[in-house]
């Protein structure tokens, strides 16, 4: 089937260069992580909270593989989405793999903007956090209505401030550890090390918001793959360093797993200036970088569902100067305000979006397996050619993602299977719609979410492949 040319219309731009690629991946993903999740995870497990993050590392390392490779064959907005249904040559399988992600992204939104107002309490103690990242979140819907390259261009300042403020922080800190601190090191075994491992590995969220943003990235062949395993390897790092910072210059790693500000804890025992306020500017870096690349890959999951014809297609409409899906951002702008003024369940949402985000990856590398099995057509237009050495990132990626699972889904349950419901019902509809207008989903399926139809030439499926409603496509 000849793919719509129409949809070129509504592709996006490929703005973000190799830097503003990293630093959605690196900055993105630093203000849960750095800024809070190092120091409450060591809870259940001490100081080995940094072997935690290795073994957490080499899981998203070997995610990011897998990420990269598949963004090399498909550049495309929605990453998990567009792998799984390129790939597989089915709607369904993608919508349900990603449909909680975009509650994810929408409430990530809200609790990191929330960050930043308690952040800017270290400056201003009067101010509400709620009304501080109401104005955050508006300044950023701004600059992300305005396109892809004003969002790269303040990512990429926002980043080089925060790597500056985190080494400030890291460095001094450093010469001060003593060996003694890490001592007990594993203090709930493996039980205690599991249960870390689940809030540890939201800091690695980046690698999929990467992929998002996979239609605007500029030579996407080797920019992405440089994004998604160059990124996260900087992320270990960092992750890697702090945490023994932290843990070597604090002598009870209960002050750091009680404390609301660890990095601040740490920080007061070896910096000779106000450890509070340099810590504070961090956070709220952080916090704002997290946001901005939150709010920029938010928008591409309901953007990509619309271009597939399974959602509105009102959020595939781009504007015509800016090319930024506008709709789809006002929607996450408009829900993320709202969810600001709802704390008490924000937590419990975000732990939907761990869950979430691990269905995700796990199915991402599935995928990645599969498509080296039996899509050789396919295969062949990947940039580099992993052979049959894939199957190591793609069976680390997916044991891990279900070892975690088995953790992550307690508590999450109850808001997880309401909202899949309410999905698959939105879905069933516009199913059925396309059914009646009688849609032509092969050709649908031959375009890329985000990428004008003159620049993708889709690979031609040697196998039989399964539709939407479970029979053959070919029918």
């Amino acid at each position: 089937m000849a793919p719509d040319a129409t949809k070129s219309d509504r592709s996006l731009a490929r703005d973000i260069g190799p830097l503003g690629a990293i630093a959605t991946v690196v900055a993105g993903t630093l203000g849960a992580g750095l800024f809070v999740t190092l120091g409450t995870a060591s809870s259940t497990t001490g100081p080995s909270v940094i072997l935690v993050i290795a073994l957490s590392g080499i899981i998203a390392m070997a995610i990011a593989i897998n990420y990269s490779w598949l963004a090399t064959i498909f550049p495309a907005a929605g990453s998990t989405y567009s792998y799984v249904t390129r790939v597989f040559r089915n709607r369904l399988a993608g919508f349900v793999a990603t449909w909680s992600l975009w509650l994810g992204y929408m409430a990530a939104v809200s609790v990191l903007a929330l960050g930043f107002g308690s952040y800017l309490q270290v400056f201003y103690p009067g101010v509400d956090p709620r009304w501080a990242g109401i104005a955050l979140i508006t300044v950023l819907f701004v600059v992300n209505m305005l396109g892809a390259r004003r969002y790269s261009i303040s990512q990429n300042i926002i980043f080089v401030l925060l790597v500056v403020s985190i080494l400030v922080l890291v460095v001094p800190g450093t010469f001060t550890v003593e060996a003694g601190n890490y001592t007990p090191f594993f203090t709930g075994g493996f039980d205690g090390a599991l249960a870390a491992a689940v809030p540890l590995f939201y800091a690695y969220i980046g690698i999929a918001v990467a992929g998002e943003i996979g239609a605007e990235v500029k030579n996407p062949s080797r920019n992405l793959p440089l994004a998604m395993a160059g990124g996260t390897l900087i992320l270990i790092a960092l992750y890697m360093w702090t945490a023994a910072v932290i843990y070597g210059v604090v002598g009870d790693y209960t002050v750091l797993a009680q404390s609301d500000r660890p990095l601040s804890t740490a920080a007061e025992t070896f910096l000779p200036v106000n450890a509070t306020a340099i810590v504070g500017i961090g956070g709220l870096l952080a916090t704002a970088s997290s946001v901005h690349a939150v709010m920029a890959a938010g928008i591409k999951l309901p953007y990509c569902w619309a271009w597939d014809e399974v959602f509105s297609t009102r959020f595939s409409e781009v504007n015509e100067r800016w090319r930024t899906p506008h709709w789809s951002l006002f929607t996450l702008f408009a829900v993320s305000v709202g969810l600001t003024f709802w704390t008490g369940g924000l937590d419990q949402v975000i732990a939907i979006a761990t869950f979430s985000y691990l269905i995700a990856y796990g199915a991402t590398s599935f995928t990645a397996m599969y498509l080296y099995l039996k899509r050789p057509a396919m295969r062949d237009e990947a940039a580099f050619d992993p052979g049959r050495w894939i199957f190591v990132p793609g069976l680390l990626g997916l044991g891990g993602c279900v070892l975690l699972l088995s953790q992550a889904y307690q508590g999450s349950m109850t808001v997880y299977v309401p909202w899949l419901a309410i999905g698959l019902v939105v879905f069933g509809a516009y199913w059925y719609r396309g059914q009646q207008s009688e849609t032509d989903v092969d050709a649908i399926l031959d375009t890329l979410p985000g990428v004008p139809t003159d620049e993708y030439s889709p690979a031609i499926a040697d196998e039989p492949t399964v539709a939407d409603d479970g029979t053959p496509a070919d029918d």
